[in-house]
């Protein structure tokens, strides 16, 4: 049973609580209600508030109630709308898009109305985004190329912005979110497609009103064959089973990053903004470039034990390895090796030193104990690489994916009202009580 009820005895006043418990969790704003005398002490402890719940990144709270994906711990098992992963893996783009952001499998005619809106979206970003990425040099980070992109795009439409319109024109409003999630994914592969060309010094090539969004983002990235100027469909294939797995995976923090500026009642532009700073920190999606910097510096197998034991020391990082959501296997990684091997040939000397390392890990008593495993990070990066997507731009790569999820939350969260985030803190320096300080 998952609902009951919570008894608690304060020893601070020897009164008891009943906190209600509702699919096993409980609600922060309950503990409120459990109060100490103030009579000695510390004024920072704000103990007149009622009882915090203290948890250092957010280890052990929900934030948000959803329907969209469902991680099993136990049983290493992702559902997305109630569909595994399974039932999924021959899905495009534009299904998992229908399905996660409006919750329906989508029709054929509902799958070619939103292919079509989507190709009809791209080809109207406005010059200005491409001027504005290409005003930097090709040497400059993927980062802040997509970035001043997506600025850019939202400088060409400011009606998008809630406070040059009306200040809540998303809240509750199904028709402004469900055109503005459009528009922000077609500019987000515009923007990405624009910052690979430029990078890699190729000529920009516009979507097609008769391709898909994968399709449409190859070409634009330049990731065609060079005489038939066509993706090629194996890598379209690797490319769009990848979406699938990457789709969406509940609050990992691109998520929770764009959930966080949408609180304030933010754009979908804004959000995924945030979400793109979030996603190339080295813990999130900056981990898969990480991943195969720290195997180019390993360099050989004999280098391997050590590594090991510099990581087991912690004066270096595994990247790629263990997962908050996963205290096992991660059920993604086994779908990410099917898809390298359609991919095959692939750069073999950094891929056989990944699995080297995943099998020194696997016969190490620390990595055992831990339950630190491979997670999507460890060998996804050679999905993107195998592509053909450079490095540098990887964390940008699977954002065209999570892109989603992303959309899918941020509609979710506008049309149930979410609440604005404002955690508090345990302050711990001087309240000012009875002590003099020095004049400034």
């Amino acid at each position: 049973m998952s609902s009951g009820t919570l008894h608690i005895k304060d020893s601070r006043t020897n009164l008891q609580y009943e906190i209600p418990i509702w699919k096993n969790a409980v609600s922060a704003l309950d503990f409120k209600r459990i109060k100490a005398p103030g009579t000695g002490t510390n004024r920072a402890d704000q103990v007149a508030a009622g009882l915090r719940v203290h948890d250092p990144g957010l280890q052990n709270t929900t934030v948000v109630k959803t329907a969209i994906s469902f991680s099993d711990h136990e049983r290493g098992l992702l559902l997305f709308r109630g569909y595994s992963l399974e039932e999924l893996w021959d899905s495009d783009f534009e299904d998992m898009v229908h399905l996660l952001v409006w919750g329906s499998y989508p029709t054929s005619l509902q799958k070619e109305n939103l292919r079509r809106q989507l190709a009809e979206l791209m080809l109207a970003v406005p010059e200005s985004v491409h001027q504005a990425i290409r005003a930097l040099p090709s040497t400059t980070s993927s980062l802040p190329l997509i970035t001043i992109g997506l600025s850019a795009y939202l400088a060409s439409a400011q009606g998008i912005i809630p406070t040059s319109t009306t200040a809540s024109s998303y809240l509750g409003n199904p028709d402004a979110t469900d055109g503005a999630i459009l528009r922000t994914i077609a500019a987000y592969a515009v923007v990405l497609g624009v910052v690979a060309s430029h990078r890699n010094g190729i000529k920009f090539s516009p979507p097609s009103l008769d391709s898909n969004y994968c399709e449409n983002l190859f070409t634009m990235a330049g990731l065609v064959h060079p005489d038939t100027r066509r993706p090629d469909p194996v890598k379209l294939s690797c490319f769009r089973r990848f979406t699938v797995l990457n789709a969406d995976h509940g609050m990992a923090l691109a998520v929770f990053s764009a959930l966080v500026t949408a609180s304030s009642l933010s754009d979908p532009i804004s959000c995924l903004i945030a979400s793109t700073g979030a996603a190339w920190g080295s813990l999130h999606f900056g981990a898969t470039e990480a991943a195969q910097q720290a195997l180019r510096e390993i360099r050989s197998p004999e280098n391997i034990p050590g590594f090991i034991d510099e990581v087991k020391k912690g004066r270096k990082k595994l990247f790629g390895y263990g997962h908050r959501s996963y205290k096992g296997a991660d059920p993604r990684v086994r779908h990410i090796q099917s898809i390298l091997h359609d991919l095959d040939p692939l750069p073999n000397d950094l891929l056989k030193l990944a699995e080297a390392i995943e099998q020194a890990a696997s016969n190490d008593e620390y990595f055992r104990s831990r339950s630190l495993y491979p997670n999507a990070d460890f060998y996804g990066n050679f999905v993107f690489t195998g592509i053909g997507f450079e490095l540098d731009i990887l964390p940008g790569a699977m954002l065209a994916q999570r892109i989603i999820g992303i959309m899918a939350h941020w509609r979710e969260y506008m049309l149930t009202r979410g609440k604005l985030f404002r955690p508090s803190h345990i302050y711990t320096g001087d309240a000012g009580e009875g002590i003099v300080q020095p004049k400034i």
